[in-house]
């Protein structure tokens, strides 16, 4: 088949799984309500991730386009499983980290996809993890499964924080020939036709879906696995602190916000409107200016990212220091600003 018949495949059966998917949310009261935290109108759909996973099912057994081991995809597709049921039942926080914790680790045993390397980060040569490389590597999943779900906050967000980082993977896969290069394109164009559902009009033809636990922890999982697949081995095509620059903006928001609970006394496990992309709106700034500012800031990232790709490994990881520690500090003065706010509210 055709390249461009298989792109245009893969599009016309995200549209029909997400169309398909909403539908059956509803009847199956698989919705988003609003509540405290959550202003959105409406009970939307949690079925986004289902059906781009769905997605992911039809290009690989029907279009033939081999993901990066079985395992992989089998993994992802307990993920959802499970995922699904946290939707409906809300699974404990240290449970659902657990499972995570527990994803990563089969990826790295059974599915062959492991940090076994993180490159010269310290001036010293390139540092082998041993030993570490399966915890390290469950570590690596269970944190951006969980970033990506904390930042699912307004529309739009985690879906291009995810495709932003795949279509870099796919630029620079495709660019070197590597292998691997359909699986990512295969996984970023049902992310962007979701966006479509996810920003649109709310029509019959095209009804509001969101993400859901089975999207965010799912495609968080699959981000991770092509960050360490494309970033080891002789045909890497990233080095591993270029994985930081790709996923700053959900892995600093994750523990810039934890550090504030954890300094105010707060659950670390209690959702609230900590993000930055809460502060934003909550402070006056629409949605979609804060979605494009945040999604400006992360795209800047990666091209620093990509710049300092030539440079030392160890230069490229205390730029990233210095931006994190300037996020954190942006960020708390914001929660000030918010605070005061609510006071003069009150008042």
């Amino acid at each position: 088949m055709q390249p461009t018949l298989i792109l245009m495949a893969i599009g016309l059966f995200s549209v029909a799984a997400l169309w398909m998917t909403a539908w059956l949310g509803r009847r199956a009261d698989l919705v988003d309500r609003p509540s405290g935290r959550k202003k959105h109108a409406g009970d939307i759909p949690l079925t986004g991730g289902v059906a781009i996973f769905a997605t992911l099912m039809f290009g690989t057994m029907v279009l033939t386009i081999p993901p990066y081991t079985t395992a992989s995809l089998m993994i992802a597709g307990g993920l959802v499983i499970v995922s699904v049921y946290d939707d409906y039942k809300h699974l404990n926080a240290i449970l659902r980290l657990a499972l995570h914790f527990g994803a990563g680790v089969l990826l790295a045993t059974t599915g062959g996809i492991a940090v076994s390397r993180v490159g010269n980060l310290l001036g010293v040569g390139n540092i082998p993890l041993l030993m570490l490389s399966v915890p390290l590597s469950g570590l690596a999943v269970a944190g951006l499964c969980n970033a990506y779900n904390m930042i699912d906050g307004i529309d739009g967000l985690a879906a291009s924080l995810i495709a932003l980082p795949l279509a870099t993977l796919f630029f620079l896969a495709h660019s070197a020939g590597h292998e691997g290069a359909g699986f990512v394109l295969l996984t970023l164009i049902p992310c962007m036709v979701f966006l479509l559902f996810n920003l649109g009009p709310n029509s019959a033809m095209l009804p509001k879906i969101f993400l859901g636990d089975a999207g965010s922890v799912t495609l968080g999982f699959l981000t991770a696995a092509s960050m360490v697949y494309f970033s080891q081995g002789e045909d890497a095509v990233i080095r591993p602190v270029m994985g930081l620059w790709l996923v700053a903006l959900p892995l600093m928001d994750t523990i810039a916000t934890m550090v504030g609970r954890w300094r105010h006394g707060a659950s670390l496990t209690k959702a609230d409107r900590s993000h930055l992309h809460y502060l934003l709106v909550d402070q006056g700034m629409s949605p979609r200016i804060a979605l494009t500012l945040l999604l400006a800031y992360a795209s800047a990232c990666v091209v620093v990212g990509l710049a300092l790709e030539s440079a030392p490994e160890s230069l490229s990881l205390l730029v990233f220091l210095v931006v994190f520690i300037g996020h954190c500090g942006y960020v708390r003065r914001r929660r000030r600003e918010s605070a005061l706010q609510r006071t003069m509210q009150r008042l």
